[in-house]
């Protein structure tokens, strides 16, 4: 399925980016990397971002760790993706923005091409949920962590605290016929906090914590602001879909996502989880 949708995720790139960021700080600051790197006493440190599709939190790490100087947070950043096609258009942008700390290599989360006991710290940004088995990727991350290393996953919450995804999901069932089960994704497969904490637990971390956040964007009331993520997860369907079905899309998605509108701005929240864990 992914594979259908590289040219989807590239095109909204560059300009998801700086809100990738913002969002992204959660998921940085729960891998604790100024401690990782005083625990490894001056040895870079070697970080893997997991599914990381176009790039983010994988840039943001990295440049995080472009100091040379060894009495400061410095290291490599490994982007790996499961999509030939998105490690590609990753490693180009990486190359247009002058990323030298960071390579990229196509990868099986749940089979890393890694040794044991490799890395010091593992990121995931809303991606471990589509695993064909997310316990064999938790897993197979405790496995290639060095002992003390940790590991962070950014998650979505239930559907029900995600208005966007809420109305997608509708809109697209009564206009195309297709919703995220029938398009085979499960995005809210860690969506209930014991349930994941559990999990993280079976696949071998400690100290494992969960926090949820509620961000919510100021965007101008005419922005159809949820064609970017939608096309990233239904493309193929909207290339196939006529001109009158995306305009019935727009029409329905503006309708659905009105409540959220105040003086002309869509103050539309999102809820995500940020689970993290230390390998004993």
């Amino acid at each position: 399925m992914w594979h259908h949708l590289s040219s989807d995720w590239l095109n909204w790139a560059d300009q998801l980016a700086p809100a990738a960021q913002k969002v992204n700080r959660h998921l940085v600051d729960a891998l604790a990397l100024p401690a990782l790197a005083r625990a490894a006493d001056g040895r870079g440190l070697a970080v893997l971002d997991l599914a990381s599709g176009v790039g983010e939190p994988a840039f943001g790490i990295a440049r995080m760790l472009a100091c040379e100087d060894e009495s400061v947070l410095n290291g490599q950043v490994i982007a790996s993706d499961i999509v030939p096609g998105m490690c590609a258009g990753l490693a180009e942008r990486a190359g247009a923005e002058g990323i030298g700390n960071l390579s990229v290599v196509t990868a099986d989360m749940e089979k890393l091409p890694f040794g044991a006991g490799t890395m010091d710290a593992i990121s995931c940004r809303f991606g471990v949920m589509f695993c064909n088995d997310p316990d064999a990727a938790l897993r197979d991350a405790n496995r290639v962590l060095r002992t003390g290393g940790r590991a962070a996953f950014m998650l979505w919450a239930p559907l029900v605290d995600n208005p966007l995804f809420a109305a997608m999901d509708g809109v697209l069932g009564n206009i195309l016929g297709t919703g995220f089960a029938d398009a085979g994704l499960d995005l809210f497969g860690f969506a209930d906090p014991a349930s994941a904490t559990a999990r993280m637990v079976r696949g071998g971390f400690g100290d494992v914590a969960i926090t949820t956040h509620n961000p919510a964007g100021r965007i101008p009331e005419r922005a159809a602001f949820w064609k970017p993520q939608m096309e990233m997860l239904f493309g193929p369907q909207l290339r196939a879909a006529t001109d009158a079905e995306r305009g019935a899309i727009d029409t329905a998605m503006f309708e659905a996502l009105r409540p959220y509108v105040t003086d002309g701005y869509f103050q539309v929240p999102i809820c995500f989880h940020v689970l993290a864990g230390v390998k004993g």
